[in-house]
């Protein structure tokens, strides 16, 4: 009895008659409709035959994204893209000196501890978070914490204690 497919029954189970003789009127609607439904869907699709019979097969597209493919290409209407970094960059303060030595690129709101590292001044440090006052330096002539004062946008003459 031929087997249509491993996840078919053979023929004779597909056959509407109760005698042994194997019809193939039910089957073959089964077959029809199932080749029909498949190439329909766009489902690519290899359809075994019965090992005498010569082997054909059927293939089709897949196309079930085809409708889809303009949902991820680039919406000309709204116009070039924008940087996606800061507009204008960063703003930097060229008057920075650590104990009397000039600080080349310092970013202005940039912590004054990681101007006194970039300048190789080394500041004492405890908590990181301004408590403690082991970080006490002198910018412009106040004291402040370096671990938490940040470099404003004119002068800034920072000075160790």
């Amino acid at each position: 009895v031929p087997r249509i497919s491993p996840f078919l029954p053979p023929l004779t189970q597909l056959s509407p008659s109760h005698n042994n003789s194997p019809t193939m009127t039910y089957s073959t609607t089964l077959i029809v409709a199932t080749l029909a439904l498949l190439s329909s869907s766009g489902v690519r699709s290899f359809v075994p035959v019965h090992p005498s019979s010569p082997t054909t097969s059927s293939f089709t597209s897949l196309n079930i994204f085809g409708g889809l493919k303009d949902a991820f290409s680039n919406d000309d209407s709204l116009g070039k893209a924008k940087n996606a970094g800061l507009s204008g960059g960063p703003k930097y303060n060229e008057n920075v000196t650590v104990n009397g030595k000039a600080v080349p690129n310092v970013v202005v709101d940039q912590k004054i501890s990681q101007v006194c590292n970039a300048a190789r001044v080394k500041v004492p440090y405890n908590c990181q978070n301004g408590e403690c006052g082991t970080c006490t330096v002198k910018m412009n002539g106040r004291k402040i914490r370096a671990c938490v004062s940040k470099v404003p946008s004119g002068k800034c003459s920072i000075e160790t204690l």
